[in-house]
């Protein structure tokens, strides 16, 4: 039984990855007339980075699935644009933060300002009994996802 839930689980994911992507993920790929133009990576990069106030790069990269070299070349450019700032931890050198300049908090404001009315435009249609279905079905996926996380890395120390 759990075995063909868990199928059935799987199929759904590579059914809604695409769906996603084709839709509401289009939202990174339209050009807001906001300078500079950045790619779709350097903006969810610095999305994640508000979101968590900040960040250790190897975090990062595996929010972004990327590999550690593709990673410091996006950082890097978040930097020489002065989005991003490195700063070492206080209490353990080894570690190194990553976290937004104003003018990187300056940036990604517009940008979700853009992306919300753009949001707004596409679910404009979308009855708000279905917006609260989703927001509810969004939101347990995301809280069993957390959970999966914090025992994968408990598992993993």
């Amino acid at each position: 039984m759990k075995r063909d839930k868990l199928k059935e689980l799987y199929n759904l994911m590579f059914e809604f990855m695409p769906l996603y992507h084709q839709t509401m993920g289009s939202v990174y790929h339209k050009d807001y007339d906001v300078e500079p133009s950045l790619n779709k990576n350097q903006q969810r990069a610095l999305f994640i980075i508000k979101k968590q106030k900040k960040i250790m790069p190897s975090v990062l990269g595996r929010a972004l699935d990327m590999q550690k070299g593709s990673l410091t070349t996006l950082v890097d450019s978040l930097e020489k644009y002065d989005f991003v700032k490195r700063t070492g931890d206080s209490e353990d050198r080894r570690k190194l933060w990553l976290f937004l300049t104003p003018k990187g908090e300056e940036y990604i404001s517009i940008l979700m300002a853009n992306f919300e009315k753009e949001f707004s435009r596409m679910f404009n249609k979308v009855s708000l009994e279905d917006i609260s279905k989703m927001i509810e079905s969004i939101g347990f996926a995301k809280d069993v996802l957390k959970n999966i996380k914090q025992t994968g890395e408990i598992l993993c120390k």
